[in-house]
């Protein structure tokens, strides 16, 4: 009974740590301010 409850605590804390590392991912570096120079966007757009 103790290591059933030695194990939802520590599956509470891992799942507490894996969400908060998904929060902090980087955002994709994919798209560029320098995009929109190229292909003439204005803020306006």
């Amino acid at each position: 009974m103790v290591y059933l409850f030695i194990f939802f605590i520590v599956l509470i804390v891992g799942m507490i740590i894996v969400k908060a590392k998904r929060k902090r991912k980087l955002p994709s570096n994919r798209y560029t301010p320098f995009d929109d120079i190229i292909s003439g966007k204005s803020e306006k757009d």
